[in-house]
């Protein structure tokens, strides 16, 4: 078959790790490239060997033969421009989070129904070999019924995009980093029914986005889980991960700063270690979408998973506001 062409919106950071893994895919056919800052989509044509860029996606969309849009722009025009390139027949795949508002998640949603095109949000742990272990392992029983998890994401804050400074635009710590750990926990543990959560802008002078949140959530099935985020660590400090989930029967941890990339201990015996391959998770997530795309068969993160995950960490922010738990579902819009 022909190959599917792909043209990305948004020529930043991410934006910069999607490409490399677009133009591994042997069934791609990277076409053009846009960005509200053309002489960036200009570079980025040139640095990739991309042989169209944009200013305006919607001038790209009516020019250019598309197939499938990976959208790599800021959170706050996620839903608008996903829901334009759906209307326009185009198969969506969209950075996280979905968006910042649970409307804005719902109209994305029914945009990929209504013109039959397939749409995800690239929740990218659910394809990081390691976290793909730990689901393994929780659905096959070895550590037996999940009861308690501890997950824990830190980092400087990023000051390379300033939008992350309003809480309106970028969601906070919670809604932008900690969702990864949300999502996965969600896709491990099952169903969260009440968030309790603390913080604030501890750090970062003039942001109105909390810059640090920890929050205890409470799932459906009885177990906990403490999830914190923080960007108030110093600038030198490295991006710091990790996952540990207690179950009846043992335990297991994952971290991005030690050698063993999953350590599972039970009742009898030793530990055990985990070493999953190495391939890239940004590649594995945009392959499998071009082979949703491909083969007309639904993507892993749907729109409605990916509101799910968003609706916990809003529930973190209310619950912040509110200064008490939160029952999920939640009632009516937290942010913008």
């Amino acid at each position: 078959m022909n190959k599917l062409k792909v043209a990305l919106i948004g020529a930043g950071f991410i934006a910069r790790v999607h490409i490399p893994s677009w133009k591994r895919i042997n069934g791609v056919e990277l076409v053009s490239v846009c960005d509200i800052i053309e002489e960036r989509a200009k570079e980025y044509s040139k640095i990739y060997g991309i042989p169209k860029y944009y200013k305006d996606y919607k001038e790209m969309l009516e020019k250019e033969d598309i197939d499938i849009v990976d959208i790599c722009t800021p959170t706050y025009n996620h839903a608008e421009i996903a829901v334009e390139c759906m209307n326009a027949g185009k198969h969506v795949v969209s950075e996280k989070p979905i968006a910042l508002k649970l409307s804005d998640a719902d109209a994305m949603i029914n945009a990929a129904k209504k013109n039959n095109v397939k749409f995800m949000v690239a929740h990218c742990l659910r394809f990081w070999p390691e976290y793909v272990v730990i689901k393994r392992l929780v659905e096959n029983g070895e550590i037996g019924e999940p009861r308690v998890a501890r997950a824990y994401r830190r980092s400087g804050f990023p000051v390379w995009a300033k939008w992350h400074l309003d809480i309106n635009t970028g969601g906070g710590v919670f809604v932008d980093m900690s969702i990864h750990d949300v999502d996965t926990l969600r896709w491990v543990i099952g169903e969260v029914e009440e968030v309790y959560a603390r913080g604030g802008v501890l750090k970062t002078k003039g942001a109105t986005a909390y810059d640090y949140v920890h929050a205890l959530l409470k799932f459906k099935n009885g177990a906990i889980a403490y999830v914190e985020g923080s960007w108030i660590q110093p600038a030198t400090y490295p991006f710091t991960t990790y996952m540990e989930v207690v179950g009846t029967k043992g335990a297991l941890k994952v971290d991005n700063h030690t050698t063993s990339s999953v350590r599972v201990w039970k009742n009898e015996g030793v530990p055990t270690d985990f070493n999953p391959n190495s391939e890239d998770a940004y590649y594995l997530e945009l392959k499998h979408f071009y082979e949703a795309v491909r083969d007309d068969k639904e993507p892993k993160v749907s729109g409605e998973e990916a509101k799910k995950t968003l609706e916990v960490v809003l529930a973190a922010v209310k619950s912040i506001r509110e200064n008490k738990p939160v029952k999920l579902p939640l009632m009516g819009e937290v942010l913008g």
